[in-house]
């Protein structure tokens, strides 16, 4: 899940003990401090379950939502056969499916042949906070939280921006936020992690004036160059499909896109959930 570098932990429990068939649930700490109210994620276990088995999943998960006062739970399993059964599961338990997700990779960083960048990125500094928030709260229409109808929009943009504050917050060399622009007129900025060769782009945004503009793929580009020029070996980046545009973008700077995930959202009564 994204805000993960946040100092917090997911605490997985099984929600019957000693049965890991039936699957594990955790709160999630850092949205559950932005939104005000407590999100969980949910977790499969075995592929498959028998009717006894699925009749008690429905039962104990609702009860550890509802143990919990959880507002909404989030849940992700793989696109494939041996997953299918699972979307019965959910639905009878009450999840709905709110988007699908993708892993996108560019293998050899090194090798790629890159557009020329026509602009260049520097660090983000602390004056650059504001502009940084104000464009993240503004500049995104997809992912779960957006792409859930039931999932109040403010909330949602609010996130982004608690996202790029937490980023600015890191004082270790795995996050970083880059800027496009000059200090007071910050164009767009990207936040990617570095760990052992990898890097994850993570969140990026141009300003909502410049949308529509070259801007979006100048910052993709800028950024490839910027990661190659400090040894990053690979990319990888998760994405929504129903962001065509960035999935466009990284197509033709020679991303491949893999590992598809639908992805279920859960709501208890105060987001408009059925009592169970």
């Amino acid at each position: 899940m994204p805000l993960a570098r946040t100092g917090y932990q997911l605490c997985f429990d099984e929600i019957l003990p000693g049965k890991p068939a039936l699957g594990s649930a955790s709160i999630v700490p850092w949205d559950t401090e932005i939104f005000g109210f407590p999100v969980a994620v949910y977790r499969v276990g075995a592929e498959r379950l028998d009717a006894a088995a699925q009749k008690k999943f429905v039962e104990r998960f609702c009860l550890w939502a509802k143990r919990n006062h959880i507002s909404l739970c989030a849940c992700a399993i793989p696109v494939n056969e041996s997953h299918s059964s699972w979307k019965l599961y959910l639905s009878e338990a009450g999840f709905h499916v709110v988007d699908l997700s993708l892993q996108g990779t560019l293998n050899v960083l090194q090798d790629a042949r890159l557009p020329e960048a026509r602009s260049e990125l520097r660090p983000a500094r602390l004056d650059d906070r504001n502009a940084i928030e104000a464009i993240a709260e503004q500049s995104f229409r997809n992912g779960r939280y957006h792409a859930d109808p039931l999932f109040p929009r403010e909330l949602a943009d609010k996130r982004y921006g608690h996202w790029v504050r937490n980023a600015l917050a890191e004082e270790d060399a795995i996050d970083r936020v880059y800027v496009m622009g000059e200090p007071g007129d910050v164009q767009g900025f990207f936040h990617v992690t570095i760990e052992e060769g990898v890097s994850d782009l993570r969140l990026a945004a141009t300003a909502p004036a410049l949308r529509g503009t070259l801007l979006g793929f100048d910052l993709y580009v800028s950024v490839l160059h910027l990661l190659k020029g400090l040894g990053v070996r690979r990319v990888v980046s998760s994405i929504s499909a129903g962001n065509t545009a960035v999935m466009n973008v990284l197509a033709e700077l020679g991303f491949s896109f893999s590992a598809p995930e639908m992805i279920f959202h859960w709501h208890g009564e105060a987001l408009g959930g059925k009592d169970r």
